[in-house]
């Protein structure tokens, strides 16, 4: 491998895995809620492609993304980059590069796609000079190459870049090069920062670096979870076990953590994962409002699967608040194919807050189609006008053929 290779390496890896570009979003506004469930869905899968190799479904799944907007945008724009790069379009990986650089040039991305155009450049015959780059740069280059040559030389170097004045970036990327390693000394390196025995700044930088070695740092996390009072700690934690596969460590988590927010942020990872069968055991077994809550918001970003439990809460749930929320977010998880069950949801209530949400769930669901039915056919004028205000800001043209004929 190239020199220019495995700095490129370092500094794409350097950076937060994907899911900790951005915080997962709190389930709160409706609006906000399909929003953020689409960008997280597009956003997991292009993930996933990366991770299979499939960089043309990467490409089109990260391209959606950018063109979502909102915090992800940035990162899907460099990792598009990556993917067309890997499927042989460097020419087009540079082109998206120099988008990234117009759109968002105070991007934190932006020093990755530089990286990625160093080694695109270095293959075409045409690399950027060593004088061009900045001295930790070089630094870096330097210490790769002696990983790759003698690792029982590196390492000791490794520990004194850590342990020294140089650049929190600086310090990344060797932790990076570090992790890079499968041998015990490097890993238990990794592992002590990860508890933060050597330097606290980086903990959360090794949490996640464990977490891309899958499963088998699981256990390590779960240790370290345990013994840590760091909140912020225990949300990179909860986080990463969505890189490293672990669901039964996130419901371990949620049953037993008293702190409110990291139990939402368990179960909004839970959510992340597709882990509905986890979501519904901890949905049956809990007893806290607040807790059922965020686990119905969760499930917006498991997608049918998620549509599924969510239409369950609806027609089971006893607590109108959180039966009324199940509705709404079925709306946005389910799409056109919830529509039968908000209608019947419609019909079938006596109650005029659950008809509403189930109003409001089939607007989410752009059903222009059936809000018309339930509006010509609704005898409660408080009721249909509610039908009508929602079908006035939909662009359909059945709800404005309806609009019209009200005006008649």
């Amino acid at each position: 491998m190239k020199i220019t290779s495995i700095f490129l390496a370092a500094v794409l890896a350097s950076a937060s895995p994907v899911i900790f570009a951005a915080e997962i979003a709190q389930p709160t506004p409706i609006a906000d809620d399909a929003a953020q469930a689409k960008d997280s869905s597009l956003y997991a899968d292009g993930t996933k492609a990366i991770d299979e190799g499939r960089w043309s479904d990467a490409v089109d799944l990260f391209s959606r993304a950018a063109q979502q907007g909102g915090d992800r945008a940035e990162g899907a724009l460099y990792w598009k980059a990556y993917a067309e790069n890997k499927e042989g379009q460097a020419a087009r990986a540079l082109e998206t590069c120099a988008q990234l650089r117009r759109t968002h040039p105070k991007s934190n991305w932006l020093d990755e796609c530089s990286a990625l155009e160093i080694e695109i450049r270095g293959k075409s015959g045409h690399p950027v000079q060593p004088q061009a780059e900045q001295d930790e740069d070089l630094k870096l280059l330097a210490l790769a190459a002696i990983m790759q040559q003698d690792e029982s030389r590196a390492i000791p170097a490794i520990q004194q870049i850590l342990s020294s004045n140089s650049s929190d970036k600086l310090k990344e990327k060797a932790l990076f090069v570090l992790s890079q390693s499968d041998s015990k000394q490097a890993q238990d390196l990794i592992g002590q920062i990860a508890r933060g025995q050597s330097n606290p700044a980086l903990q959360v930088k090794a949490i996640r670096m464990l977490s891309i070695r899958g499963k088998q740092s699981a256990d390590l996390l779960a240790d370290i979870y345990q013994h840590t009072t760091n909140e912020a700690v225990k949300k990179a934690i909860l986080q990463s076990y969505l890189v490293s596969g672990s669901p039964d460590k996130l419901v371990e988590a949620a049953r037993n953590e008293s702190n409110p927010q990291l139990v939402r942020t368990a179960v909004q990872t839970l959510g992340a994962m597709g882990a509905t069968t986890q979501l519904q055991t901890l949905y049956n077994e809990t007893k806290s409002h607040e807790i059922k809550s965020d686990i119905i918001g969760g499930l917006i970003a498991a997608g049918p699967k998620g549509a599924e439990v969510l239409g369950s809460i609806a027609t089971t749930e006893q607590d109108p608040d959180l039966r009324r929320k199940a509705i709404r977010n079925l709306g946005i998880s389910g799409g056109q194919a919830s529509a039968p069950r908000l209608v019947a949801t419609y019909q079938n209530s006596s109650d005029p807050e659950t008809k509403k949400a189930a109003v409001e769930a089939l607007f989410l669901a752009n059903d222009a189609h059936d809000l018309v039915a339930l509006a010509k056919a609704e005898k409660d004028p408080a009721l249909k006008q509610k039908i009508v205000q929602q079908l006035s800001i939909m662009h359909d043209q059945e709800a404005t053929a309806y609009m019209l004929e009200l005006l008649k």
